[in-house]
């Protein structure tokens, strides 16, 4: 197993002005100390990483003698951060949740952050290796898969791609029994049986390959008041937002955001977005 903190401690300048940028545009100052423990380097080098920043943003930070701190200007610009609060904040999901380890964060002060637990869904790590497996070998697979419906348990499927939708994962595959491409949740494989060739040709999967813009906008039931917050809140232009997807995320879409399935359907005051129409 290799040791992360040999691992950080081999991260290029590159990567420490970086974390000089992070710090200062989330945290607004950091010092020596908050380099040479994060990257486990010697203080001559934490000063000339700090000295190199200065000189390739000369207007982003100063030394306040007081706090013995680096502190950001009010001009401050960040050179390498991705001034996204997205990015921020599924950081800071992922330290809350485990998913991002401490040492592959550059976030130090961690303010208080609680997300919602859903119910553990077990992916066995021998399928999903089986099924990377025979996604790189343009192979099939004889799977043992329990359904929610009385089709048959043995089926031979073959792997095409991954896809989430907010909720769980699912294997694209071709099923030859039903001769068509469905969605396949990764917790509900209970056996791989076997590899094998495909046993027909595989069509192509026109609704994965096709993408389409599903415009949403606010409840038009609304007043102006609420409406305008849901603009704002989705960064919509002229009441509309436009989300890119392929066709086969559509159902999942629908289901996660409760729009409508066709625009000209009603709605209730449920629904703060509405799907307008697809392009």
């Amino acid at each position: 197993m290799i040791d992360k903190t040999t691992r950080t401690g081999h991260w290029g300048q590159e990567r420490r002005l970086e974390f000089i940028d992070f710090r200062l545009l989330w945290e607004g100052r950091l010092n020596r100390a908050d380099i040479t423990e994060f990257f486990r380097i010697s203080i001559p080098q934490a000063s000339l990483d700090l000295a190199k920043y200065q000189e390739t943003a000369p207007g982003n930070m100063v030394y306040d003698r007081t706090q013995k701190t680096y502190i950001a200007t009010v001009d401050f610009k960040p050179l390498f951060a991705s001034y996204d609060s997205n990015h921020y904040l599924n950081e800071l999901l992922g330290r809350e949740n485990g998913i991002v380890d401490p040492d592959d964060s550059f976030i130090g002060w961690i303010p208080p952050v609680a997300s919602l637990p859903l119910p553990a869904r077990h992916v066995q790590p021998e399928i999903l290796i089986g099924l990377i497996q025979a996604m790189q070998k343009k192979q099939a697979l004889v799977v043992d898969y329990r359904a929610m419906t009385n089709e048959p348990a043995i089926r031979t499927l073959y792997p095409t791609a991954f896809a989430h939708d907010g909720y769980r994962w699912h294997i694209r595959a071709y099923c030859f029994k039903s001769e068509m491409f469905k969605d396949f949740v990764l917790g509900r494989f209970l056996e791989i049986v076997e590899f094998v060739s495909p046993p027909a040709l595989v069509p192509q999967d026109n609704d994965w390959d096709t993408f389409i813009d599903v415009i949403i906008g606010p409840n038009p039931n609304y007043d102006d008041k609420k409406r305008l917050s849901i603009e704002h809140d989705y960064q919509m232009i002229n009441g509309e937002a436009k989300i890119r997807i392929r066709k086969a995320q559509l159902y999942y879409l629908n289901r996660r955001l409760n729009l409508n399935t066709n625009p000209n359907d009603m709605i209730d005051d449920n629904q703060q977005i509405v799907m307008l129409r697809i392009e």
